[in-house]
This record gives structure tokens, C-alpha cells and sequence, in this order.
């Protein structure tokens, strides 16, 4: 049981000091410009779909 206890009490200082240590920040930066333009709306190229249409005509 002790055994027990001490584990979770040295995983809980560690995490304790991690957090302290390298704290995340709040309002994670925005990138200037996307890395790609994304095309308008309906005008997606065929290497940006994950599905092709269907050539057949739809019922």
C-alpha cells in the first residue's frame, strides 16, 4: 500500500514540475498566412478531393 502511495506521490511532483517548468501558453500564436491558399469554395482541384465523382449520371 505504501508503495502505492509513494508512486503516485513522485508521478504527481513530477507532473507538478513539468507544468511549472514549460507552461503552455493561453493563446496559441496564429500563423501570418496559411501555408496553402485554399481555393474557392466549389472549385476544389482533383489532387485536393478525397473522392472523385462518380462519372456515371446519378439517379
Amino acid at each position: 500500500m505504501v508503495y502505492i502511495v509513494a508512486i503516485l506521490g513522485i508521478s504527481a511532483l513530477v507532473t507538478f514540475t513539468v507544468v511549472k517548468i514549460f507552461p503552455t501558453e493561453r493563446n496559441p500564436k496564429k500563423p501570418d498566412k496559411p501555408d496553402a491558399p485554399s481555393p474557392p469554395r466549389g472549385e476544389e482541384s482533383a489532387a485536393g478531393r478525397l473522392f472523385r465523382k462518380s462519372k456515371r449520371a446519378s439517379a
